[in-house]
């Protein structure tokens, strides 16, 4: 049972509760904020409320504030602040894989970097909490990586249903792919990694509307032992923060709390998959020729990572 705060009636849930506030005038974050208040660790200001969810798993209202607040703390507070943070969410969410920096970066978590200034080493520290790491920590997918001879053999396949392709300044040849938008003429060069471009409003699209379909997709590249690389031509701050962008749809009903979740469940349900986000189509183009002549080391790093520490 629930019982309201204002006039103690008492509910079979916090569904039935919420809509019995409007009687009292009041709104559900204002609700929470007086009667269950929770403050910023760094600023003192109250926490936002976003979710009930998020509101009572949160110790912070900015990432900058979770940065500055860590820093103030011994070494041995912040390395209990963060296992007991991780713990958390590993039996919450019930997580198999060490959390990505995709999926670190969309909630409020230290990004691996700063962990690894914490812990000494991000997948040590995850390995310690049975978490299974799906990456190694060598990041560099720099230019001594790449294949010359990968590179001059093969011609870039480009799926024939891509309404926009990449400039990509290398010889194409255009046919129909099972899955992905791009990969080589013959995919076992490029260790069958796949390429799966998206515009922002695609990625959209298919962690909403389209998700049930990608799933389908995802499967089928499994049961084909490929790997596939979501490559975003959109900066993950923008993605995260789409409903205030001015280019975007005001049509558009999904919010990005929704459409990251998704993005984390696939990421923690596939081991075939990633999410990786860049600045724009020009990036986007360089990055999808070093993925595919890089002789399939994309499975072994976490490319978002590599790419916000400017090492790919």
């Amino acid at each position: 049972m629930v019982k309201c705060k204002i006039c103690d009636d008492e509910f079979d849930s916090e569904q039935s509760l919420h809509p019995h506030l409007r009687k009292h005038k009041i709104r559900i974050a204002e609700y929470y904020q007086k009667f269950f208040p929770r403050r910023d660790l760094f600023s003192g200001d109250l926490i936002k409320f976003k979710n009930k969810d998020y509101y009572f798993s949160t110790d912070f209202n900015s990432r900058p504030n979770m940065k500055k607040w860590l820093n103030e703390q011994s070494p041995e507070d912040a390395r209990e602040y963060t296992k007991n943070l991780f713990q958390a969410r590993v039996e919450k969410k019930k997580l198999k894989y060490s959390p990505t920096q995709v999926e670190l970066r969309t909630v409020m978590f230290p990004p691996i970097q700063c962990l690894n200034l914490i812990h000494g080493n991000y997948y040590k520290f995850c390995s310690e909490l049975n978490l299974e790491n799906r990456f190694s920590d060598t990041l560099p997918l720099s230019k001594n990586c790449l294949s010359e001879k990968i590179s001059k053999g093969h011609l870039i396949s480009v799926d024939s249903r891509e309404q926009r392709p990449l400039k990509l300044s290398h010889p194409i040849e255009v046919r129909t792919l099972k899955f992905g938008d791009y990969t080589l003429d013959n995919p076992e060069a490029a260790s069958n990694c796949y390429i799966e471009r998206k515009s922002l409003s695609d990625f959209i699209g298919t962690m909403s509307g389209g998700l049930d379909r990608f799933h389908k997709e995802i499967q089928k590249a499994e049961e084909a032992e490929a790997y596939v690389v979501v490559l975003v031509e959109r900066n993950l701050n923008e993605c995260s923060v789409f409903n205030r962008l001015p280019y975007v749809s005001k049509k558009i009903k999904a919010t990005p709390e929704y459409i990251f979740r998704n993005v984390r469940e696939i990421i923690q349900k596939y081991k075939s998959v990633q999410f990786l986000f860049v600045k724009g189509r020009k990036e986007a183009s360089e990055i999808t020729k070093k993925i595919l002549f890089s002789k399939g080391k994309c499975r072994d790093i976490d490319l978002q990572l590599a790419y916000d520490l400017k090492l790919l």
